[in-house]
This record gives C-alpha cells, sequence and structure tokens, in this order.
C-alpha cells in the first residue's frame, strides 16, 4: 500500500524521505566509484570512500538528532528520557547533512576537493528532488465527510453524533489511538498535559474499534480527561486518510487542512514541533 507519507509492505512501513535518502546515497556511490576509476583512485582510497557514504549515514543521523534536542532543549528536560526516544522521529534535516557532510569530507581527505564537492553536491540535489517530488504529489487533504459517536464522561447514557467538521474554524489535533496500544498509552500524558496548556486547540481523542465501556474505564481509570473523545468503531478515519498502525496523530490547521501527520508515538518535543505549524 502506498500513501503521501510511506510505502507500506505489511506491517513494515518504509517513510518516504528515508527511501529518497537511501536511493541518494547508492546513487552517490555508483557515480563516486565511476570517479574513482577515471581519477585512477588507489584500492585504499576507493574502499576508504565507499565506507565513509554509509558512515556518513550514522554519524548524520545522531548528528540530525542532537541538533533537534539542542532546539528544543526546554522539552526535553521536562521528561530527559525523551532525548533517547528515537521513535519520536524528531530529527533536524539540516544539522544531520551538514553533520554527515562533514564527517565524508574528512574522511576523504584524500581525494581532490573539487571531486568530494562535486559529489556532496549530487547527494544534496537529489535528496531535495525527492522531496520536492513528495511535497509537489501530496494532495491537499480536508476533513473527511465523517461523523462519529462522542463519549461523555459525565454522562453515562448520552452519545452525540459529532461531525468532524464542526471543528473547523480552529487548529486541530485528531489522534487515533486503542486502550491496547501501548505507545498509544505512553503518548496519552503527553497529549493531555498539550491539551490542558492550549486552550485555542481542539484536541479529539478518535477512539478505534473499542465499545463504550472500554474507552470509558480506560479514560476514567488512568484519569485522562479530553473534552473531546469520538468513537470510530469501524475504523472510518483511517481508511478516509490511508494512515495504518497506532497511534497516528493528524494535526489540521484552522482552515480545516491536513498539515501534518504522525505515524508512531510522539515525545512532547515533537509534538510542539507539530503544533507551532498549525497554530503559529
Amino acid at each position: 500500500m502506498i500513501s503521501s507519507e510511506a510505502l507500506h509492505l505489511g506491517p513494515l512501513m518504509l517513510p518516504w524521505r528515508l527511501l529518497f535518502l537511501f536511493v541518494a546515497l547508492i546513487i552517490t556511490a555508483m557515480i563516486g566509484r565511476k570517479v574513482g576509476q577515471q581519477a585512477q583512485w588507489s584500492s585504499e582510497i576507493q574502499q576508504r570512500f565507499q565506507d565513509s557514504i554509509w558512515s556518513s549515514v550514522w554519524i548524520g543521523l545522531v548528528g540530525a538528532r542532537l541538533v533537534f534536542i539542542g532546539l528544543n532543549l526546554e522539552s526535553y528536560l521536562a521528561s530527559p528520557i525523551d532525548m533517547l526516544k528515537i521513535q519520536d522521529k524528531g530529527f533536524d534535516l539540516i544539522g544531520g547533512v551538514v553533520t554527515g557532510g562533514a564527517w565524508f569530507w574528512w574522511r576523504n581527505s584524500a581525494i581532490a576537493t573539487k571531486a568530494k564537492a562535486i559529489l556532496l553536491l549530487i547527494f544534496v540535489m537529489l535528496l531535495g528532488t525527492g522531496f520536492i517530488t513528495q511535497k509537489l504529489l501530496h494532495k491537499d487533504t480536508h476533513y473527511p465527510s465523517l461523523s462519529f459517536p462522542s463519549l461523555n464522561l459525565s454522562n453515562q447514557d448520552q452519545l452525540n453524533i459529532v461531525p468532524l467538521q464542526q471543528f473547523q474554524g480552529q487548529p486541530t489535533v485528531v489522534n487515533l489511538w486503542a486502550s491496547w496500544c501501548p505507545p498509544c498509552h505512553r503518548e496519552m500524558p503527553v497529549l493531555q498535559r498539550a491539551h490542558d496548556q492550549h486552550p485555542k486547540v481542539h484536541f479529539v481523542m478518535l477512539n478505534q474499534g473499542e465499545e463504550v465501556e472500554t474507552v470509558r474505564a480506560y479514560l476514567t481509570k488512568n484519569q485522562f480527561s479530553f473534552k473531546h473523545v469520538l468513537l470510530d468503531a469501524q475504523g472510518e478515519m483511517p481508511q478516509a486518510l490511508n494512515s495504518f498502525g497506532l497511534p497516528t496523530t493528524l494535526f489540521f490547521n484552522a482552515q480545516g487542512q491536513l498539515v501534518e501527520r504522525h505515524q508512531g508515538e510522539l515525545s512532547q518535543a515533537m509534538l510542539q514541533q507539530y503544533l507551532k505549524k498549525i497554530n503559529p
């Protein structure tokens, strides 16, 4: 299955950006090998070049993570363990490219400056082309024409039907979750704090496929007090927006346009980054 965010192979999700990164690396490595043959690099220089391509990935990822942490230090200091949770996808692209590029440059000191500069430029252009293509092919998505029962924790009986489009007019975060999902449970306190701290942003907790009693018991037991808890018994929302896996968090601006989506567990720092995009 193909979505605007990733290639889905069964339970495996491969983000397009990660695929673009590896395609750019492979093409750059192939071009570098041809350049080396023409320039008659020694076998040692050739081997070092090939090794540096892949070691640059790891150095770049570490650099991207450290830069992101530095830019969001206040949020991470509130929960230092989140620094290790790379599943929040908190990486700074520019920081990663600069760090990885610097490592590549240093490791290939025996290669002519012009050749290194050309290879780095090719890599950046390939990566940029992939990202721009994804952006251009990304279709504007708005609230789907769906309505869901709303769970009222203070009223055991009443279930009002709420159309998603009623949230248009304010930035809105829609979280797809289930009580049996461990990462959903881990990110709930993060979403609850944001819910309390951002009264001008709607937080819609859209439960996936569970009974009313199960959802009510879970929220009551864990003392969560979200204003908008909706029940998607048939999984209509994931189907409408091609969102696979839990948790998934959707970020809509005040005009009802889907600005970002995050698949997987959210950290406080990553959530703040998304909120800035829909509530500047």
